[in-house]
């Protein structure tokens, strides 16, 4: 015990013991003096990864090495409750579209994953193939370019039975998961319980959707103007080889912390863009820039994003292979993914300024199985 206590304090001193320099400040022009300024201060959240985040906002971190029968490998944290007589149901965070779970621990206590810890909830993150923490594989490597072979008919397939499985077998054996998706995570998440509504109504309690991303036919970013060139792309990477440098998220993560955090006005710019996605009223503060281009993008293939793009275009199917849809599927046409299937109750929450999953889409689209006036008091 006393050579452990040795070690903890050894290790808070290496990390803690110096004055970590500034990273994050409250303005732009801040930014300009953030060695010598005294407004701004030093953020972990945009210097270290997922489970140190979380050690660090002292909580407690269980890393899971889940496999899939095609042999991919995912990672997946876990927050175990600190309370006893936690409520059995846990609680499984899914991240959007080239994103990680990183997305759920940014904003330290406030984030959601440790609001939702401090409840009582048993809290799990997972991450689906080809993200930051989800590169693994038995056989392959990020390097190859089949192993960015996956749309989300795989992820729905083989990562999310494999994240479940595990989540079941580590808990209570009365619980059923609590699902809570944001932007492409609600995606997968009506796709997996449209395709697999039978285990669903056993394993899993309800949806909870934020940003829902059902078809996004009415998306008002200008980004919607690329949706039908996903398939003239795609064959464009696959003559070139390519996948891999526009899907490995280190690449990436890289390049862009390399663009947006060198000046303030670069870092304006890549808002700029990034609004240009969401919209001009989202509420992104100049402190919160350097964490999320410590975490974002978290990698993901090219072919999620093409079937993502066949949102844009008003579909809700499996991936469009167009002339070779006869020889995967028998139709000439993808088979849709039937919505009317889920068994279980869906609960939805989105913003009206939102301009990639806009209020007449949510609206419309999801009436026809969503509760009218969903409260979070209701998952229990």
């Amino acid at each position: 015990m006393f050579l452990v206590i040795v070690f903890l304090g050894c290790l808070a001193h290496c990390c803690f013991g110096q004055q970590k320099p500034n990273n994050v400040c409250p303005t732009f022009q801040d930014y300009y003096t953030i060695r010598n300024n005294s407004r701004c201060w030093y953020d972990f959240s945009a210097e270290f990864d997922t489970p140190t985040v979380i050690k660090l906002n002292g909580y407690p971190v269980i890393e899971y090495r889940v496999p899939t029968i095609d042999g991919f490998i995912l990672g997946m944290f876990r927050i175990p409750s600190k309370n006893p007589d936690a409520w059995k149901h846990p609680i499984y965070l899914q991240h959007g579209l080239a994103s990680t779970c990183d997305y759920f621990v940014g904003i330290q206590r406030n984030s959601l994953a440790f609001v939702l810890a401090d409840a009582g909830f048993d809290v799990w993150l997972g991450n689906y193939r080809g993200t930051r923490y989800s590169q693994r594989h038995q056989n392959l490597t990020v390097f190859d370019q089949i192993y960015w072979d996956h749309s989300m008919d795989d992820i729905v397939a083989y990562d999310y039975p494999a994240l479940f499985s595990t989540i079941l077998s580590n808990t209570d054996p009365n619980g059923k998961i609590v699902y809570i998706g944001h932007s492409l995570g609600t995606t997968l998440g009506l796709m997996y319980a449209a395709e697999y509504s039978d285990i669903v109504k056993s394993t899993m309690h309800m949806l909870i959707l934020m940003s829902p991303a059902y078809t996004l036919a009415n998306m008002k970013a200008p980004y919607r103007l690329a949706a039908p060139f996903g398939s003239a792309i795609m064959n464009i990477a696959r003559e070139l080889e390519i996948f891999r440098l526009v899907s490995q998220e280190e690449i990436l993560r890289n390049g862009v912390r390399l663009i947006c955090l060198e000046s303030p006005p670069l870092m304006q710019f890549c808002m700029q863009l990034y609004n240009l996605f969401y919209g001009p009223n989202t509420q992104f503060t100049a402190d919160l820039i350097p964490t999320y281009f410590n975490h974002l993008p978290g990698g993901t293939a090219l072919k999620v994003l093409n079937h993502a793009a066949d949102l844009v275009l008003g579909n809700f199917r499996k991936y469009n292979y167009v002339e070779d849809n006869y020889k995967y599927y028998g139709s000439l046409t993808p088979p849709i993914y039937d919505v009317k299937k889920i068994p279980i109750p869906v609960q939805i929450y989105y913003s009206t300024q939102d301009w990639a999953t806009t209020e007449p889409v949510s609206l419309e689209k999801f009436t026809m199985f969503t509760e009218e006036r969903p409260h979070v008091s209701d998952i229990r």
